[in-house]
């Protein structure tokens, strides 16, 4: 690092530091996890973020939790709202700061300061894995390695490439297939999200070393808290488009499916939520197809909306946005894909198309915005759907894993 990038950063920190207002001491009898990311997960901009969130609150009750992120070695200021929000779940996030000699200190300080306590090692996403593999074993070979999966990337990619056939896709298939096929049996244990996905990568690893940790999801509200079919309108999609299913999907929406909907109820209003969004889909911004972009608070969509709908047509893992829709007991239109590792039954817990039957997905549309009947069902049915990603169903696994 150069001199001028040092002051830089040294006057950023004097300006900036403690991104968290919370100063929280480690517990000397609680064993403890170190959980490594790409980021300080954002947990309202991705569904993996909000996994891992959830999942270090709920392991910060019984351990001490540390979270590294891995790219930025210095966190910027807009990230101290997710920073604080782990504090608040005592949960202690590595900043780099400026002792009291003046000297900064940053993740080389950070981990040799705990390197000879940590018990478990929780890495999140496959490159997370692959690059601290080998640092992890040797800096602290008293430690087991936690892979966690997140989804299965290559499969993913390759399911992306029956639809979208990308030749420079290729090497990135490989690369994602040697870390999670290969590379992960050197972890101890290795965590996936879904018993459909444990269940594949069983051809590859023993299942002995495989443990099922899918979303964390619990019911926000009661039914008859939430407004009823009559005072609701509109439909909305919710997610990341830095992430490529959710492009191609509301590509699909508006290409293929929305015209069909249109002709039968031709004044429904459909919100597009999601980060980074590309400019083909901004430029679809009209007077129905209101592109939002990011939403601080998405709340408002669960009470006033029909529906929130997932037409994804590729994609591997489970799904986050179907999962918060049941948290506030919003029916779900999707694809078997969407549907996949959810538990969920059409008709009953969520109206579900075939991938690319983009008239019957229209159908499922046009029937939850305009049966009540059916919408009823599917809103008092939540609790139900949503029981198996609660904490209470996921803590045996948990414990399993953590023993």
């Amino acid at each position: 690092m150069g001199i001028k990038r040092k002051i830089k950063n040294y006057i950023y920190l004097k300006n900036h530091y403690p991104l968290s207002d919370k100063t929280i001491t480690p517990d000397k009898n609680k064993k403890n996890i170190l959980i490594v990311d790409s980021q300080i997960p954002t947990f309202d901009k991705d569904s993996g973020s909000n996994r891992i969130t959830e999942i270090a609150a709920f392991l910060a009750k019984n351990y001490n939790v540390y979270l590294m992120n891995w790219l930025k070695p210095i966190p910027k200021v807009e990230e101290k709202k997710y920073i604080q929000n782990f504090s608040n779940y005592n949960v202690i996030v590595y900043t780099p700061f400026i002792n009291k000699y003046g000297i900064m200190r940053g993740k080389k300080h950070f981990l040799n300061k705990i390197s000879s306590n940590v018990d478990y090692i929780w890495c999140h996403r496959p490159e997370i894995y692959k690059y601290y593999l080998e640092f992890f074993r040797e800096k602290m070979p008293q430690a087991k390695i936690i892979y966690d999966m997140v989804d299965i990337h290559f499969l993913r990619m390759e399911r992306g490439q029956e639809i979208h056939f990308d030749k420079k896709r290729k090497k990135e298939i490989e690369y994602y297939k040697n870390i999670e096929t290969e590379l992960s049996k050197q972890a101890d244990k290795i965590v996936v999200i879904s018993e459909q996905e444990k269940e594949f990568m069983m051809n590859f690893i023993d299942e002995s070393k495989l443990f099922t940790i899918s979303n964390v999801h619990d019911l926000k509200v009661q039914p008859k808290e939430m407004p009823p079919f009559e005072k609701r309108a509109g439909i909305f999609f919710i997610g990341s488009f830095l992430h490529d299913p959710n492009v191609d999907a509301v590509r699909f929406l508006y290409n293929k499916i929305l015209p069909i909907v249109w002709q039968s109820l031709p004044n429904l209003k459909v919100f597009i939520i999601g980060h980074e969004v590309p400019e083909d889909i901004l430029k679809m911004q009209s007077e129905l197809f209101e592109v939002k972009g990011f939403v601080e608070n998405i709340i408002p969509y669960y009470e006033n909306c029909f529906a929130s709908i997932s037409p994804l047509r590729y994609g591997a893992g489970v799904k986050g946005k179907i999962g918060q829709a049941l948290e506030y007991t919003l029916p779900i239109v999707t694809t078997n894909i969407g549907a996949e590792g959810m538990f969920l039954k059409n008709k009953v817990t969520a109206l579900i198309s075939d991938n690319e039957d983009f008239k019957k997905f229209a159908e499922n549309i046009i029937e939850i915005c305009s049966n009540k009947t059916i919408w009823e069902t599917l809103h008092n049915n939540s609790e139900k759907a949503i029981y198996p990603f609660s904490i209470e169903a996921q803590k045996d696994e948990m414990n399993r894993l953590l023993s």
